[in-house]
């Protein structure tokens, strides 16, 4: 409850222009008539975008963390800059998938006598439509001069030569920077500016395939490469300003220009000025209630030292979202604003394609689905045109960067709802008669039931493990305040703030626990894209030719027991097949088109068995001697009845969390009653052992029963 007086609060900030008057981390105030007011956070740097100090072998980048990989060997040598990295001709440093901002800066110390490339990109393609490359060289043509150069296939080479009158390839320090801002580029030579502004290339720059320090890397094996000292390189996200290229000149490092001007931020007293009971002039009265204050002074409170609010990396967070260019596709606050519909030239109202919005992302999706779409490549919106790149480890840090950044804990563990509620809300799901159906927009279990022009939504299923439990209250009660044109209706509006609030509860317990529950109403009334057979109080069993780590079993009877333990029986041989932990099995292969396929039998693994581990009433182990006749049901599991050599066999099989028991019950055998096993899986039983093979006397009636271990999970 407190965490929601602070969200109200927090929208009372917003609502009523509390950053008017007081600075926050994204405003600047300096407007003299207005009276002075605390800081609620602090200014944001520079958008320093890479810095590689360059001062030991081991090439890092202080702004992502990231080590580079050096091809050949650097050499670190002492001068009167401090310790340097030393190209000797041969060596470069290589980092992958890089973008090249439209407005940047490189700034870089090189101490040389013959030069070479200090920084290029590249995607070399021949000469042919989409070839790219870029380039900053220092002597170039073997002479005093400086080139900054981009070449397209459709632009050609563009080149921004300088020839300054100060010798940089005179074997001492010089400071060499590049701005780009636009099409119109500027170099700067120990702190000033050097020669007319020259043109580069329009358009975007998209030189993703390679950046190289030192060398040319337009072929397998890079060229031009550099020679000398060379020492904090650096590229920002921004045309850094003359007097900010000259603090660089001038001795001061890369990360010290970056970052924020100290700013002290003194404890608000959230009890006095606008919050006070009786409000002084000249501060504006609000005419707050008690409850919006007490709401107001709750959401104050967090940005407290010690809070994870206070803790929040916004600069951090910010610099990370720029590095990959995230806002080119999505919508970030004020940057890339999409439209979520259009009008065509027929005056016809199109729904625009947008990807997911970035704002507040952090707290609207758990830490763990970030983590898997970010780096394992899962995605809950399959029916989009638009693919999203894969960054891979590079962005590891990002989901718990976002996390934070909104504020939250990412190890903080979110409270399951209460299970009683979740049938109710399960209701809700499914199909109602007179009454909106959640299976109507969105997927559940990788079922479409969505009819022809319905917008498509998430897979309800999964939303459980994929968003917050706050941010599903927010939405539940407003959709259009959150994301403004969405789809989503606003249910429960009719109803009171105490009955609408037990709906979401219901609704959410429905969502978390769902892997617990049948399938909702009305989902598997017609043909489905494919589901997950869900095992609830009772046990399932499910026939149909299944894949196995055992191989593919034709005629397969899949037994799901409630808790999550699994078994396959395979009907031609007799005899248990496979045994699984988790989810039972996807019949969408089954089911979707014209069906018949085989499905998988996944999860796992406690138990697979090739070859053996049956019984036969004599020697032989040839398949032919034995015949199904079917299954029986003892307490929903099935007693499974077959012939082995004319001896009637029936078999129960019982799973457990550390063994698997099999017990026959064998009638009419005329031989001993052998029992084979295998080589892979160890198993115990009463008779005489011998080898692999377990021998019982003959008898009208055996009982013989047969544990084997499961892998331990």
């Amino acid at each position: 409850q407190a965490f929601g007086d602070a969200e109200r609060g927090r929208r009372l900030f917003t609502k009523n222009g509390c950053a008017s008057c007081h600075t926050t981390a994204a405003s600047g105030i300096d407007r003299q008539s207005i009276p002075s007011a605390p800081a609620f956070g602090e200014a944001v740097g520079l958008p320093l975008r890479h810095h590689w100090d360059l001062t030991s072998t081991t090439v890092r980048d202080s702004v992502s963390d990231r080590t580079e990989r050096v091809n050949g060997k650097l050499k670190t040598v002492k001068s009167d800059r401090g310790e340097a990295v030393e190209f000797d001709g041969n060596a470069f440093v290589e980092v992958t998938h890089f973008h090249r901002p439209d407005t940047m800066t490189i700034a870089v110390w090189v101490n040389t006598t013959e030069g070479g490339s200090i920084i290029t990109w590249g995607r070399p393609r021949g000469g042919q439509r989409g070839s790219r490359e870029l380039r900053m060289n220092i002597g170039q043509d073997g002479k005093n001069s400086v080139c900054y150069g981009e070449y397209n296939s459709d632009g050609g080479w563009k080149p921004v030569v300088v020839k300054p009158q100060t010798n940089l390839v005179d074997g001492k320090w010089h400071h060499i920077a590049v701005v780009r801002k636009g099409t119109s580029i500027q170099h700067y030579i120990d702190g000033k500016p050097e020669g007319r502004p020259g043109e580069a290339q329009a358009g975007a720059g998209d030189y993703t395939d390679r950046l190289l320090i030192g060398a040319l890397g337009l072929s397998g094996n890079p060229s031009n490469r550099f020679r000398g000292q060379m020492q904090q390189l650096s590229l920002w996200e921004t045309a850094l300003t003359a007097a900010q290229i000259a603090s660089l000149a001038g001795g001061q490092s890369a990360p010290e220009l970056a970052a924020p001007p100290e700013q002290e931020l003194k404890p608000i007293d959230t009890a006095a000025g606008c919050l006070a009971t009786s409000v002084k002039r000249p501060l504006p009265d609000y005419q707050l209630t008690d409850e919006q204050r007490s709401a107001l002074q709750a959401f104050l409170n967090l940005a407290g030292p010690g809070n994870e609010y206070h803790e929040a990396p916004l600069h951090t967070r910010r610099l990370r979202l720029r590095q990959y260019r995230c806002t080119a596709c999505h919508e970030l606050d004020a940057d890339n604003i999409q439209q979520a519909v259009r009008i065509d030239d027929n005056g016809r109202i199109i729904r625009n394609e947008r990807p997911p919005r970035l704002t507040g992302v952090g707290e609207k999706l758990t830490t763990e689905w970030l983590n898997e779409v970010l780096v394992n490549r899962k995605r809950n919106h399959p029916w989009m045109n638009l693919r999203m790149p894969h960054f891979g480890a590079g962005v590891s840090d990002l989901p718990e960067l976002m996390t934070r950044g909104a504020g939250l804990s990412p190890a903080a563990k979110e409270e399951s709802p209460d299970r009683s509620l979740a049938s109710a809300g399960l209701e809700m799901v499914g199909e109602q008669r007179g009454k909106a159906s959640c299976i109507a927009c969105h997927n559940y279990r990788g079922i479409n039931r969505r009819k022809d022009g319905v917008v498509p939504a998430p897979d309800l299923a999964q939303a459980g493990r994929t968003v917050r439990r706050e941010f599903f209250q927010r939405w539940m009660q407003d959709p259009q305040r959150i994301a403004p044109g969405t789809s989503m209706p606003q249910m429960f509006q009719n109803l009171s703030a105490e009955e609408r609030q037990l709906k979401i509860d219901q609704l959410w317990s429905a969502i978390v626990h769902e892997d617990k529950l049948p399938l909702p109403k009305g989902l598997l009334d017609r043909k489905t894209e494919g589901t997950r057979i869900v095992v609830g109080e009772n046990p399932v069993i499910f026939r149909m030719a299944t894949k196995t780590p055992a191989g593919q079993i034709d005629r397969a009877i899949n037994v799901g027991i409630p808790g999550g333990l699994n078994y396959t029986f395979d009907a031609v041989s007799c005899q248990l097949k496979y045994v699984w932990k988790g989810d039972f099995i996807d019949a969408g292969p089954a089911w979707n088109g014209r069906g018949g396929n085989p499905v998988n039998a996944g999860g796992d693994s406690l138990l697979t068995i090739k070859d053996g581990h049956s019984v036969r009433a004599g020697e032989s182990l040839d398949s032919r001697s034995v015949r199904f006749l079917g299954y029986r049901l003892v307490n929903g599991l099935p007693v499974f009845r077959f012939r082995a050599d004319g001896a009637l066999v029936e078999l129960q099989v019982l799973i457990q969390q550390k063994e698997v028991v099999q017990t026959f019950l064998v009638t009419g055998a005329e031989h001993d009653l052998v029992y084979r096993g295998d080589e892979d899986n160890p198993f115990e039983g009463q008779g005489t052992r011998e080898g692999n093979s377990l021998r019982v006397p003959k008898a009208p009636r055996i009982s013989l029963e047969i544990k084997l271990p499961v892998k331990s999970k």
